[in-house]
């Protein structure tokens, strides 16, 4: 038996009587585990309870591949105030739907897991505005994740070009860019401390555009398909 801390990125039924865990831990990176469902059923937890929660989890690894078995989960954060609070709740459902895609071949590391676990603490805590928050964790990522925006690059009126995350002037003729406005957001929140955030003006709108734009940066730079039909279901959580 084995005993990890990790963070609950998605649960779904496999059978009636067992369920599949997606987990990011501290100690293995990314584990896909079998569980009991009593074993929710016990702590009295439900889909959206454990999304994003930060637990202890002992767990018999399989040697042979696939599925480890999760034998416990114990929550080490009480995550009580997002489940509360419905607009949290969808930031929670919307990190966790991006991080079971993008991590799904990430291996043990130490700085990543801190930084969502320290996100996800923030979220809970928090009482102030947290609509910018939640861009800040999604660009902060790709840093974290072995490729990052050129923030050195950026001038003012500068353009982002997504497909190697440099600033660039306009008329370079490069494909795939923002505007100049959404460049300048990109870079705020990139360089900007989490106390900044309120300080970034973006309506609804513009989050949305700017939720595109870090998922097709992913998209490429990982090999990722975020098509047209996902982007739309994840900018409906968002929104």
């Amino acid at each position: 038996m084995e005993t990890v801390t990790g963070v609950i990125l998605k649960t779904q039924d496999y059978t009636d009587s067992q369920k599949i865990v997606c987990v990011f831990s501290k100690e293995r990176g990314y584990l896909t585990l079998i569980s009991p469902s009593f074993v929710f059923k016990r702590n009295n937890n439900s889909r959206t309870a454990v999304c994003m929660q930060i637990a202890e989890i002992e767990l018999y690894e399989n040697l042979r591949g696939g599925f480890h078995k999760l034998r416990t989960l114990s929550p080490l954060v009480n995550n009580a105030a997002v489940c509360l609070n419905v607009y949290k709740m969808n930031i929670a459902l919307l990190w966790s739907e991006i991080l079971n895609l993008l991590l799904r071949k990430e291996p043990k590391n130490d700085a990543l897991f801190d930084f969502i676990r320290y996100s996800v603490e923030y979220l809970n805590t928090t009482d102030g505005d947290i609509a910018n928050f939640n861009l800040f964790f999604l660009y902060r990522l790709a840093a974290l994740m072995g490729f990052r925006i050129n923030t050195e690059t950026y001038a003012e009126g500068a353009l982002f070009n997504i497909n190697d995350g440099n600033f660039v002037a306009p008329g370079t003729g490069a494909a795939s860019i923002s505007g100049p406005n959404a460049a300048k957001a990109i870079y705020r929140l990139c360089t900007c401390q989490v106390e900044e955030l309120k300080a970034i003006p973006l309506d609804r709108q513009s989050r949305s555009m700017l939720l595109d734009i870090v998922l097709l940066f992913f998209g490429i730079h990982l090999n990722l398909d975020f098509n047209v039909k996902s982007i739309k279901v994840l900018r409906e959580i968002f929104n």
